[in-house]
């Protein structure tokens, strides 16, 4: 992951809007083009440049969506737990534990959808082509 997607990351994490993100990349991006060196050299790591910078929000848009992926799964288990005979289609081992199977591949899959919802970079940033930069 370059240098950037985590500094977005983890910027979201601390509750920064979209147009705060972007204000922060463009300004590291900048800096490190003027001085020509790395964002590590300028910034220090990614982690350390998004302590200095905070937002309103209580949730990045990664962890809502894990929570939604979470809410049904405990869906799947409560569907499970009044009716179990809707999972009869699968095999007797799995039908025992599929309100379980289906909680845990939802959260799974939730992790992989939030992280990449994170680490994305923002519409209309681009992140530096050469190496250096990242």
């Amino acid at each position: 992951m370059s240098y950037y997607s985590e500094l977005a990351q983890n910027l979201r994490r601390r509750g920064c809007e979209e147009d705060q993100v972007l204000t922060v990349l463009d300004e590291v991006k900048e800096t490190t083009r003027k001085a020509g060196t790395t964002p590590e050299a300028e910034f220090g790591t990614p982690e350390e440049e998004a302590s200095k910078h905070s937002g309103k929000r209580a949730r990045s848009a990664g962890q809502a969506t894990l929570n939604v992926f979470g809410f049904v799964g405990v869906c799947c288990v409560v569907v499970y737990a009044i009716w179990p005979g809707l999972f009869d289609f699968t095999n007797p081992v799995l039908s025992n534990f599929a309100g379980m199977i289906a909680l845990l591949v939802l959260l799974v899959i939730g992790a992989f959808v939030a992280g990449f919802i994170d680490s994305r970079l923002p519409k209309g940033f681009e992140a530096p082509r050469s190496e250096a930069d990242r």
